[in-house]
């Protein structure tokens, strides 16, 4: 690859990195790789992860064929003595944890672990995923038992989406009118944002209006629970707009996702937050230009005989072709980015097809996102 890409710079001050970015660009792969490379330097890490490929699930250790209980954290140890530990996600877990431990005792912890509302809200409300994500974090900051915590976060159309879900979810079991338009059906539950789509659908197959009377006693409980857990652990928002925590962005090597980029980066820097790099993933290399074609036909001919060597050609030059606009346009966007960002380094990781996922491969990827020559 001849455009060299520039090393990230993750402070050691760091305690939480978010790595950001929409689905599908390799943003989960860039978090495992990330977390190795700490470990190698000697920091414990963890890595929390949302639903990584079934091979990468494989290698860290994540995999529910193996036999792996989702929610539970498992050490991964990789070559040259390399360990961490890795988590995947599970909402309903996350939520249960909140309740044992902030509900004002036992009992009322049990009444709402048993209560069907409970187990609805938690596995349908929009923005729980992110909502335990960010919690989940929370609490493994707390322990204080690692110097680095990787989080995947949720694949998201935009960063707000991330960002404001959790102060949406606290926002509507917090609020009293929240709590008064809950007792009048469905239209309060529209009002509230919980009327439409498969929660209200599982409200109403649980036991209709009579049951969604009940409601409101259910996110007067349970705004307390998340109440007490705010304030005895401190405010989500807090934690990630202070100095220990960073964001790295992956994005893909096209024009739809270099706009989505900046967007997310916006939206992060406007929020106080620090970026601490941009990851363009699966860029091709600098192509030469293809010989002509009379120069090709006689290799080419010896592969496939002269009678189909002039559609090899004509086929193998238009793919080539594409190749190289691919190259030339992730060499665009790098430049484009380094410049709009001067403060924020852009790294840069080669195509490899299938994506890395052992963890040799990892350790490799994460070594050349840290050592990479501006």
């Amino acid at each position: 690859m001849s455009t060299p890409g520039q090393a990230l710079r993750i402070s050691p001050s760091r305690r939480v990195l978010l790595c950001m970015g929409p689905g599908g660009v390799g943003k989960t792969t860039v978090a495992a790789a990330l977390g190795l490379a700490a470990a190698q330097r000697g920091r414990r890490v963890i890595v929390v992860t949302i639903d990584p490929s079934k091979r990468l699930a494989q290698a860290l250790g994540l995999d529910p064929a193996a036999g792996h209980e989702s929610g539970s954290i498992v050490p991964v140890h990789g070559p040259g003595g390399v360990r961490l530990d890795c988590l995947m996600l599970d909402t309903q877990r996350v939520f249960d944890e909140i309740v044992r431990v902030y509900s004002r005792d036992a009992d009322a912890a049990a009444r709402m672990l048993g209560n069907p509302i409970y187990r609805a809200t938690a596995q349908h409300l929009g923005g729980a995923l992110e909502y335990a994500a960010t919690a989940r974090v929370h609490m493994l900051h707390a322990e204080g038992r690692y110097d680095l915590i990787v989080l995947d976060t949720p694949p998201t159309a935009n960063a707000l989406d991330f960002l404001e879900a959790p102060a949406r979810i606290q926002e509507l079991v917090g609020n009293p009118a929240a709590r008064f338009l809950a007792g009048t059906g469905r239209i309060g539950l529209k009002l509230i944002g919980l009327g439409g789509g498969v929660l209200l659908k599982t409200f109403e197959a649980m036991g209709g209006g009579s049951f969604i009377a009940e409601l409101g006693v259910f996110l007067k409980e349970f705004g307390s629970v998340l109440g007490e857990f705010r304030r005895r652990a401190g405010d989500l928002a807090e934690l990630l707009a202070s100095s220990e925590t960073g964001a790295v962005l992956t994005t893909a090597a096209t024009d739809f996702s270099a706009r989505e980029a900046e967007a997310f980066i916006d939206v992060i820097v406007e929020r106080g937050m620090r970026v601490d790099g941009i990851v363009l993933n699966r860029v091709l290399p600098t192509l030469a230009p293809l010989p002509p074609p009379p120069v090709l036909r006689p290799a080419v001919a010896a592969q496939v005989g002269e009678d189909a060597a002039d559609a090899a050609v004509q086929a193998l030059g238009s793919a080539y072709l594409g190749a190289r606009m691919q190259s030339e346009r992730a060499h665009r966007i790098w430049l484009h980015l380094r410049d709009r960002y001067p403060t924020v380094p852009v790294a840069l990781l080669a195509r490899r097809d299938p994506p890395p996922s052992e963890l040799e491969e990892l350790v490799v990827m994460g070594a050349q996102l840290l050592e990479q020559s501006a």
